[in-house]
Parts: structure tokens; C-alpha cells; sequence
């Protein structure tokens, strides 16, 4: 959290056209099952690769 607010301090004065020039960006991971889950055949995907079991979600927004 302080460094959230340290970044919002430094940025406060910025210009409506600063703003449009910034991109938001983020990724999340999302278990397809729980931690005390078993892996079921039915949770599979032959074109999964890796660790199944969890989708990877990336994400930005603009201005506009």
C-alpha cells in the first residue's frame, strides 16, 4: 500500500494529457479447482501444457 501511495503522490499533478498517454495493466491466475481438489480426467485438455489446472489472465485499459 505505501507504495501505491508514494505513486499517487508523484502523479498528482498530473495533466489530462499525461493521463492519456498511461496504460493499466495487470494479471491474475485463476485455480480451475480447489486446493483440496483431485485432478479429474474431465479437468484435462490435450492442448493444455505446463502446470494445468490454472488460466493466466492479462489485462490493460486506456483513456480511451
Amino acid at each position: 500500500m505505501e507504495a501505491r501511495l508514494k505513486w499517487a503522490k508523484a502523479h498528482k499533478d498530473w495533466t489530462e494529457d499525461d493521463w492519456r498517454r498511461m496504460v493499466f495493466s495487470d494479471e491474475t491466475k485463476i485455480n480451475v479447482w480447489g486446493p483440496g481438489d483431485k485432478l479429474q480426467p474431465h479437468h484435462l485438455d490435450l492442448a493444455v501444457k505446463g502446470r494445468a489446472g490454472s488460466v493466466m489472465l492479462w489485462g490493460c485499459m486506456t483513456w480511451g
